[in-house]
């Protein structure tokens, strides 16, 4: 009984140790998606944070993020009313971390006009990706799904093998 015991308290105790090595996710991104109906917003909200969670690296957070994904969701209707696509479209921001004005900015600027030439060298924004999926709202997933893909694939992927 008493190793019982023993074993479950060392286990209580190195588990929080373990949890604690966690490495802090690569990418910190927040997602607004812009659509006229509100439940579709949620829907395809909810289908982006579990894909880029699925990830693995990525925290889906509005809390001092590295990019903003801004998606916009469109229905194509046919003249009587049918819809015959959803269109995707995703862009891509950077956001500044805290301090990055004081690492590339120096003391010897004297000027606004200088401080706005030295920002014209900053990268904003970052990529875009159009998607076009079928009528249902199995399609729309794909299409998500897809977009996370290439976004994965022509950012993050080569910001991770730079590392």
């Amino acid at each position: 009984m008493t190793r019982v015991v023993a074993i479950l308290l060392v286990a209580f105790v190195v588990t929080p140790a373990f949890a604690d090595d966690t490495p802090p996710p690569a990418f910190r991104i927040a997602i607004e998606v812009t659509v006229p109906d509100d439940d579709l917003r949620k829907r395809i909200t909810m289908y982006l944070r579990n894909e880029l969670r699925g990830l693995g690296d990525v925290e889906v957070t509005s809390d001092n993020p590295d990019y903003k994904l801004y998606a916009m969701v469109t229905e194509v209707r046919t003249n009587p009313g049918g819809r015959l696509a959803y269109v995707l479209g995703i862009s891509v921001v950077s956001f500044f971390p805290d301090g990055y004005f004081d690492s590339i900015l120096s003391d010897k600027l004297v000027n606004a006009d200088e401080v706005s030439q030295k920002l014209e060298e900053v990268t904003v924004y970052r990529n875009q990706f159009l998607s076009v999926s079928g009528p249902s709202e199995a399609n729309l997933i794909e299409t998500v799904v897809n977009s996370v893909a290439k976004l994965n694939a022509h950012m993050l992927e080569p910001e991770r093998n730079s590392d």
